[in-house]
């Protein structure tokens, strides 16, 4: 079971706060094999991932810091299932497209993953390992998410609608993930899809001076732990005062600086 995180702030460096947030996630089981995060600075993404813990990946006085810039970022700790390939940097999180418009992290499963990629005709797949012969499974979003805004001229609420159907065509696969998209810099998008399992949740949060921030939700723990609710975002945000709803299933939030706003449009 993985963790995803993402913030959008009114001026402040975001990396640092997903990597708080994804270091709280681990704890409560939702990563430990890898972990990542994206920003969005000048226009450029720039992103680190690795297989290893958080502390290990990003430590404290790490120059991961001078290299994530911007205010507006993603972040993913890994917790594979049993026949997901690991071990290695390229099944990390997360995935950027063909393009480099688009990247994108991932809680859940495409079962239909490898029918998926024998559609994306022309897309390299970074995560493929040609000794395994296999990829990670998230991969087919940020891919198939990038052929459907071309084919949407650009509208991404339009691709989000057609993305999310055809993923939910499949009745196994589960799916909530969150993006950024170099057309919309100040944007994160949030999608909270399928989960026949009622598992995987998100919170969205904002806070004035401060801005959007999401992170995972459960209501059950983990082998015996306890269940992660509001402790990743717990350090920002003021729940008497602040802003804040856990996504319903069928929902993109769509954070910024100045709040969150939900649709519900993915039926």
């Amino acid at each position: 079971m993985c963790g995803i995180c993402g913030y959008v702030s009114t001026g402040q460096p975001a990396a640092p706060v997903l990597r708080e947030m994804l270091n709280t996630m681990e704890k409560y089981r939702l990563g430990y094999e890898s972990a990542g995060i994206a920003t969005l600075h000048e226009g450029k993404i720039a992103f680190m991932k690795n297989a290893g813990s958080v502390d290990t990946i990003f430590p404290v006085e790490g120059d991961w810091s001078k290299i994530l810039l911007g205010t507006v970022g993603i972040g993913h700790v890994r917790y594979p299932s049993p026949k997901a390939p690991t071990g290695k940097s390229i099944f990390a999180h997360p995935f950027l497209s063909c393009d480099g418009n688009i990247i994108l992290v991932h809680n859940g499963t495409i079962h239909n993953h490898k029918e998926i990629m024998a559609e994306l005709k022309g897309h390299e797949f970074s995560s493929f390992d040609k000794k395994l012969n296999n990829f990670n499974d998230s991969e087919v979003i940020v891919h198939l998410l990038e052929e459907e805004i071309g084919k949407a001229k650009g509208n991404v609420t339009e691709a989000l609608r057609k993305t999310c159907k055809l993923l939910s065509e499949n009745p196994k696969n589960q799916f909530l993930f969150a993006f950024i998209h170099l057309r919309e810099p100040s944007k994160v998008y949030v999608v909270s899809g399928r989960d026949y399992e009622n598992k995987r949740k998100v919170v969205v949060a904002y806070k004035e001076e401060f801005g959007s921030v999401f992170a995972s939700y459960r209501d059950k723990g983990i082998n015996g732990r306890e269940p992660i609710k509001f402790e990743a975002i717990k350090p920002f945000i003021i729940f008497e005062e602040n802003k804040f709803e856990i996504l319903d299933y069928d929902t993109v939030a769509i954070l910024t600086k100045d709040g969150c706003r939900s649709l519900k449009m993915l039926k």
